[in-house]
């Protein structure tokens, strides 16, 4: 008996966005400073807005029973 055999990868890409940005977290973020770049993000949290899975896959191959 035989059958076929496939690797399949799947990639999911996720979109995340912070809700609206104080006067101060902009003005950290543009500092181009680490640190307080780091600041910002710990004072904010991501939400998903869109994901996109890919997929790709190698032709299937034959697998014959010995």
């Amino acid at each position: 008996m035989a059958k076929l055999k496939k690797i399949v990868t799947y990639t999911d890409y996720r979109f995340e966005e912070t809700g609206e940005l104080t006067p101060e977290q902009i003005k950290k973020w543009k500092s181009g400073n680490e640190d307080l770049q780091d600041e910002v993000l710990d004072e904010v949290e991501f939400e998903l807005v869109r994901d996109k899975v890919n997929e790709d896959h190698d032709w299937p191959e034959l697998v014959e029973d010995e």
